[in-house]
């Protein structure tokens, strides 16, 4: 009895995502359905690909040693699927919605790419806060989202590029000891972050929530390189993602703290809607990914 691509993607996206709930939505399936495809294909093996009892499925012995190969596997058929440098055919307006980190780092090559291969295509980029570039691909006044910690929804395909590292920054004249970024140690100092609701202030609040504090001044604007350039000046410090250091200016002298308790990072995301531009938003997530990997990100 042989396994089938079902039953191995399904496995696959479980343990990617941690979570059979994940993986039916990334698919677009009953979560029954994927937990019944991994076991089919744990008949096959014949043996037990995640530890259950646990709160979420852990891969076991088997399950890690056949990932790499699963991956590989996936990945492959992706290539055969995946269009040529025509993927656009006949399309006038690509509607692109940007985060403030992708916009810095990714987006310029982004656009130089399409440019260099589909000459006559127009492209509209809106940046703005990850949750608002949500909002807008649900109204489909975008095409395709690339964007930090999205929701997920029905009909909708999210597909993780790369982590974002977040870190606590300061100038180097500011006055503060020591070289950890704690609640207690922050709190009254001026925090520069984007506005609510965006990700960078939730992630802010709960930190500080962590313990029981709540920043006594919060100053919001936008985009993170001014931000970067307000913390450098040595009036307040902000939380950044590491990349934005480096595009930010030559002439930042920021102090990288160590944080604790330590921040999760966050994913960096695309996301589409399951229409017949499907393909389209994949191949260019594609090459984000592939920029990004080039990038070193």
């Amino acid at each position: 009895m042989r396994y089938t691509f079902g039953q191995a993607e399904a496995f696959y996206w479980v343990a990617r995502l941690g979570g059979f709930r994940a993986a039916a939505t990334h698919l677009n399936l009953a979560q029954p359905t994927v937990s019944l495809r991994v076991k089919e294909l744990e008949r096959v093996l014949g043996g037990e690909l995640f530890d259950r009892a646990l709160y979420r499925p852990v891969p076991t012995t088997l399950g890690s040693a056949i990932y790499a190969d699963v991956e590989r596997m996936l990945a492959h058929a992706e290539q055969v699927q995946r269009r040529s440098k025509d993927a656009l055919p006949g399309r006038a307006l690509l509607r692109i919605g940007a985060a403030d980190s992708f916009a810095a780092l990714i987006l310029p090559d982004l656009l130089a790419a399409l440019a260099a291969r589909h000459a006559a295509l127009q492209v509209d980029v809106i940046v703005d806060f990850s949750t608002r570039l949500e909002q807008l691909l649900l109204d489909r006044s975008i095409d395709i989202a690339f964007l930090s910690q999205p929701r997920a929804h029905e009909g909708i395909t999210i597909v993780p590029l790369w982590l974002i590292d977040l870190v606590w920054v300061i100038g180097k004249d500011l006055p503060f000891e020591g070289d950890v970024a704690t609640p207690e140690n922050l709190v009254n100092l001026p925090i520069f972050t984007n506005s609510s609701p965006s990700g960078l202030f939730t992630t802010i609040q709960m930190w500080f929530g962590t313990k029981g504090l709540k920043p006594h001044r919060m100053n919001t604007c936008n985009p993170l390189t001014v931000i970067a350039r307000l913390a450098n000046a040595g009036t307040g410090a902000a939380l950044i993602p590491r990349e934005m250091i480096r595009v930010s200016g030559d002439d930042l002298a920021l102090r990288v703290l160590e944080t604790r308790p330590p921040i999760p990072s966050h994913n960096l995301c695309a996301m589409w809607w399951d229409n017949e531009s499907a393909a389209e938003c994949s191949y260019l997530a594609d090459l984000a990914r592939e920029i990004s990997t080039k990038a070193e990100l």
